[in-house]
Order: structure tokens, then sequence, then C-alpha cells
């Protein structure tokens, strides 16, 4: 009579075992590691809120730099008709409290700019935050680290654009 057979030897026709959880012929042999993969933990990986947050507040961002071309367009149209009669209007404030109603647009444009890069920087630094989580998917901070990233770097383009062509008007 044939003893039964332990579940964990190698089945001695095909070298295989028939346990699913030792597929390996040797029962001594370490299984090999893969470095690269993902931790599993209790089922899928989560966003990580801080990514969603930093690529919530580039979308905001973005509201507010478009704002801002909206009113400076206003701005610019209300005095494009009559700009010497503006230019007069300014030279006249200076003894009055009141600004003129045109001003109105263009603070609001002055005020949404400087709103936008606030934003943005706490926008990028819970991006880079967000990124450096673990156990969490990085979709979300990765592409509130870019939107934030371009936004930061080209609103300090502008301010150094700014800077040096006020530069060459004083002193020519």
């Amino acid at each position: 009579m044939e003893e039964p057979r332990n579940s964990t030897q190698p089945d001695p026709h095909n070298g295989s075992s028939t346990n699913p959880e030792q597929p390996y012929e040797n029962p001594y042999a370490s299984r090999p590691s893969n470095p690269f993969s993902p931790i599993k933990e209790d089922g899928p990986m989560k966003q990580s809120g801080l990514g969603i947050a930093s690529f919530i507040l580039a979308l905001v961002t973005v509201l507010l730099v478009v704002g801002a071309i909206i009113s400076a367009s206003v701005f610019v149209s209300g005095v494009a008709g009559d700009a010497q009669g503006f230019l007069n209007e300014i030279e006249g404030i200076e003894g009055e409290n009141s600004l003129p109603s045109e001003f109105v647009s263009i603070m609001i444009a002055g005020l949404c700019i400087i709103a936008s890069i606030g934003v943005a920087l706490i926008g990028l630094i819970l991006g880079i935050v967000g990124a450096v989580q673990k156990n969490r998917r990085k979709v979300f901070a990765i592409i509130g680290i870019v939107l934030n990233g371009l936004i930061v770097l080209g609103t300090a383009g502008l301010v150094i654009i700014g800077l040096v062509s006020a530069a060459a008007q004083s002193t020519i």
C-alpha cells in the first residue's frame, strides 16, 4: 500500500510542487524578491489627499489668472477710447480722495495676480509633500507640482521681465 504524499514534497513525475504557496522545487530555498514591486496592503493604494489639494489649488490659480486677464481687458477697453482724457483724470487725482471708476478693474486684476501667486506657492508645497508620502498614489501630486510650478516660474519670469524693462527705460 502506498503512503499518502506530503503536499509540500515535489511530485516525482513532473518535479513541481502541488502546494500553490510553494511553487519552487527546493523547499529550503528562499523566494526571489523583486525590489520594484509595490508594497501590498489592504487593497489598492489610496490617492494622496495633499496631492488632490495641490491639484485643486492649481485649478483655482488658473481661474484667478483668467479672472485677472479678463479684468485687465476690461480696463484696457475702457481706457482705449479716450486715453488722453484718462491721463488728464489721473493728473487731477492728487488733491482728491477718490479714484476714477476705471481703476477698479485694474486693481481687481492686480489682486487676482497677487492671490494666484500665494495660492500657487501653497499648492506647490502641498504637492511636494504629497509626492513624498509613502503608500499613496502620486498622480495628482505630480500634476499639482507641474501646474503650480509653471505658474510660479511664469510669474517670476514676468516680474523679471518687468524689472529689466523698467531698468532699461530709466537709463534712456
